[in-house]
């Protein structure tokens, strides 16, 4: 239920809204009211009939300023070709100015128009070369097209130029943790942290080293620092549920994965790992639901397979296990776990002879990795 101060605050901004909604109505030249109820609507939830709103003030001959507002909005709600429209006629009002340039060089590459965007990020540092953000952006563009190195140039440029740019820190973190060097990028991602103190970003990916490297109490109070910050990141909830869940906090894993499917539900191996949960509680027809639904997505997945296969088995319900441990043995023939249980359907299914090749293969697996039956 909502707080007193809560049903208070939203009365008075639908109150607000009735106001600016009634001064347009009066007042349709003005665009300095039209983007406070822009701006209005959008935090009312009409975002549709702000951006419908927004698409018609910017092909008026505004100022300058209010040119550049319906431009962050429109950029903001991803209407890209009118944000697009908006930057170009502010490069061509005054092309001394870098911003237009490099948010023209974000939305050509969200477009995919890399050689543009790259074409559009390096006229707004010509024009501003002193300016740290549009060397970070123009990493960002680097980054997301696989120009590692440029985008490293990139990021420390900015850094040079502005030493407490936290996200130059961050971005130059994660590059370098996708080269392995994981203690350089938590060192990039403390200073981030440094100097802003309320980064989500920064939380979650030194989250992320942490627990790539094992250190799970530490991953999970950095993503628990994000989600603070940002409640509805997906994937903080994410990677909040698998560093629980390699504590052996089933509950909160439980917990982080079904937050993950409130906010996504289609959130990719997110039925996997709520299986997983419940596999490892012994609760299988529960996992065995939240399995198959995984198969669904993804049905020729070996560890899917073998899950549901075990789930079935210790149900006592050889029968059903059988298909889908045998499919594991095609698709990873070397699996010994998957030989092993199979041979153990097939003696519960009075099949000795298929069980007794599935132990000798299941043996050979075993040698082979030094793994064994879970």
């Amino acid at each position: 239920m909502l707080s007193m101060l809560e049903r208070n605050r939203n009365q008075l901004e639908s109150k607000r809204l009735q106001e600016l909604r009634r001064h347009q109505e009066m007042h349709r030249d003005d665009a300095d009211g039209e983007i406070e109820f822009i701006q209005a609507l959008d935090r009312e939830g009409s975002s549709d009939e702000a951006v419908r709103r927004c698409r018609k003030l910017a092909r008026r001959d505004v100022r300058g300023e209010v040119l550049e507002a319906a431009a962050v909005f429109l950029f903001e709600q991803r209407e890209l070709t009118s944000a697009r429209e908006c930057y170009e006629r502010m490069a061509a009002r005054d092309g001394t100015r870098a911003l237009p340039y490099y948010f023209l060089g974000r939305i050509l590459e969200l477009l995919g128009e890399l050689p543009a965007a790259i074409e559009m990020h390096c006229k707004a540092i010509g024009l501003e070369p002193e300016n740290p953000e549009c060397h970070y952006r123009y990493g960002v563009t680097l980054a997301r097209n696989e120009r590692g190195v440029d985008a490293e140039r990139a990021y420390r440029k900015a850094i040079a130029l502005d030493g407490c740019h936290s996200k130059a820190y961050t971005n130059l973190g994660c590059l370098l943790d996708l080269r392995g060097d994981g203690d350089q990028a938590i060192e990039l991602f403390r200073k981030a942290l440094q100097y802003d103190p309320q980064s989500a970003e920064a939380h979650f990916n030194l989250g992320a080293v942490y627990g790539e490297s094992g250190s799970h109490e530490r991953a999970i109070r950095e993503f628990q620092h994000a989600i603070r910050l940002s409640p509805n990141s997906v994937e903080a909830h994410f990677n909040l549920g698998l560093a629980l869940y390699g504590q052996g906090d089933l509950a909160g894993a439980e917990d982080a994965f079904k937050k993950v499917m409130k906010l996504k539900s289609s959130y990719p191996h997110i039925q996997f790992f709520v299986g997983m949960v419940y596999y490892r509680k012994g609760v299988y027809q529960k996992a065995i639901k939240s399995l198959q639904q995984a198969l669904k997505l993804d049905p020729e997945n070996p560890a899917i397979l073998y899950h549901v296969g075990v789930c079935y088995n210790r149900m006592e319900q050889p029968g059903k296990a059988i298909p889908p441990l045998k499919r594991v043995t095609e698709l990873s023939p070397h699996d010994g776990r998957a030989h092993y249980y199979l041979g153990v359907v097939y003696d519960k299914t009075d099949m000795p002879d298929e069980a007794r090749a599935c132990y000798r293969a299941a043996d050979m697996g075993f040698k082979a990795s030094g793994q064994r039956a879970s």
